[in-house]
């Protein structure tokens, strides 16, 4: 038999016995958890995120296909994928025999997406209260098991542990969405919280930071794969430096511009004019009124340098919409992924506040329609932002976001674009990526559903096949139950927050 078989047999058995101990019962479920891991990546190899494709061929036929580009869904002929692509679309092999590795059947309640994007995927946690760290791994197969088939992490603090986990998935040695890794923060905010506008000083982040080290910085993070910049709490002389020598490179660059004191570090009529590719967040400081007088003018500059918004309505209006839309927008217990010492801490914590009050966050919403309803809707991302201090999770909030948008107001069919094609186009990879073309990556999700009557089955996700690898949502998230966090009061280490200074010591 199998080795490894053998052994999920003999942890199945463990877990079956009724063990006191609560030591040996977290020990058993996290090697339960690793053996599942380990049997899924030996059952569906991985492969990288532009490197050779398995030669494997697959089929799809029936159901209905929204492929990503036109404003309806349609019965679906047959797509066939090959050595990872999308070869054919619309194929008409009803009744015919075939050679096909892998035949996938649908029914008319199915429906095919192309794979989603998340442009805001933070991957850290603040887990101990010693500021945010990266947990990459399950983090990202729970991204995956969502339908998440690619994530760009909007600034991170220990980026080597994104670009580790990058590789070991480029390298069929890992499973999760294709990891555009961010690099750290450009600007301030490399010391998190402790720094509240660009004027403070930060030692990753020098108040006497020279042009030189800055387009070093962006040098660097570019040799090493990065094809997007974030920058947060950094000056208007920074910020023009650094989005000029990331467009050097051909990295895009996007801004979280105001800063903890509500005011702007750089105004986005500055960083547009500059060069700015995306905006987070708002497109107004304001809650109406005076702060947003500037809302037509704003509209207007984004759509004439088509700059793509990520409003993030999830996460500014999360507690909030939580208590209105219920268990529309939590409809699973997220915090089984964390190791029971983790969810003991958070719950601790009790319930955040809400990140926007009423009027502000109605301020954005009827700033995200606007831009909408003034021809804007191909410049509408998706991206998650998360907070990472309690039990939600990035993965599952991907889906909030878009319920989120589509309770705005907006179009399921806008959203629907928004977290495909809209994505890739905004990342600069819409050739290979975010819709359902010849030619294209075969990422790709098979939901139960029309999604274009109600925006909540895209959670209702029955496979996802990502590069032309098929896997299965439930086998992905039960190897990430219990494995996010700290095992106890002795193992903070790798869960706290160290910043390293930008200049070495003497």
């Amino acid at each position: 038999m199998n080795p490894i078989i053998l052994f999920m047999i003999t942890l199945v058995i463990l877990r079956s016995m009724r063990i006191t101990n609560d030591t040996m019962n977290l020990s058993i479920n996290r090697l339960f958890n690793t053996a599942a891991l380990i049997l899924l990546l030996l059952s569906s190899p991985s492969y990288a995120q532009w490197s050779d494709p398995p030669s494997d061929e697959i089929v799809i036929r029936g159901g209905w296909l929204f492929d990503g580009i036109s404003n309806t869904r349609r019965q679906n002929k047959g797509i066939v994928i090959r050595e990872g692509k999308i070869v054919e679309i619309d194929a008409n092999i009803q009744g015919k025999a075939l050679a096909a590795t892998s035949v996938i059947d649908l029914t008319d309640s199915e429906t095919i997406l192309p794979g989603m994007i998340d442009l805001h995927a933070h991957y850290n946690f603040d887990l101990v209260d010693i500021g945010r760290v990266e947990e990459v791994v399950n983090n990202g197969i729970i991204f995956l098991a969502n339908g998440v088939t690619s994530t760009w992490s909007a600034g991170e603090y220990y980026p080597e542990r994104v670009l580790r986990q990058r590789d070991l998935i480029d390298s069929a040695k890992a499973i999760g969405p294709r990891l555009f890794a961010s690099g750290p923060y450009f600007g301030g905010f490399r010391c998190e919280y402790s720094v509240k506008t660009a004027a403070d000083n930060c030692s990753a982040w020098p108040n006497d930071i020279t042009e030189e080290e800055m387009r070093a910085e962006v040098d660097k993070w570019a040799a090493r794969g990065v094809i997007s910049i974030k920058i947060k709490q950094a000056t208007p002389g920074e910020t023009k430096i650094l989005i000029e020598q990331a467009h050097k490179h051909g990295m895009t660059t996007t801004g979280h511009l105001a800063n903890y004191e509500w005011e702007y570090d750089v105004h986005p009529r500055d960083a547009i004019l500059m060069g700015l590719d995306r905006l987070e967040h708002q497109i107004t400081l304001g809650s109406g009124g005076e702060e947003s007088a500037d809302m037509e003018q704003m509209i207007d500059l984004i759509l004439q340098y088509q700059v793509y918004y990520d409003a993030n309505l999830q996460m500014y209006g999360g507690v909030n919409l939580r208590k209105e839309l219920g268990t529309d927008m939590v409809w699973t217990n997220e915090a089984k992924y964390f190791t029971p010492y983790a969810q003991t801490l958070l719950e601790k914590r009790g319930e955040p506040l809400p990140e926007s009050d009423v009027i502000e966050y109605a301020q954005r919403v009827l700033e995200l329609n606007k831009l909408y309803e003034s021809g804007g809707e191909n410049l509408l991302i998706v991206g998650t932002d998360e907070p990472v201090y309690t039990t939600l999770l990035p993965g599952f909030a991907f889906h909030r976001e878009l319920l989120a948008m589509v309770h705005a107001g907006l179009p399921n069919i806008t959203v629907l674009k928004a977290a495909t094609i809209n994505g890739a186009n905004a990342l600069g990879v819409a050739d290979k990526l975010g819709s359902i073309e010849p030619g294209k990556l075969a990422d790709v999700l098979v939901i139960k559903g029309n999604p274009f009557e109600d925006i909540k089955v895209t959670r209702n996700i029955e496979l996802v096949i990502k590069g032309g690898v098929i896997y299965y949502p439930e086998i992905l998230l039960k190897s990430a139950e219990g494995m996010i966090g700290p095992e106890g009061p002795d193992d903070h280490d790798d869960w706290e927050l160290h910043i390293e200074p930008l200049r070495p010591a003497n």
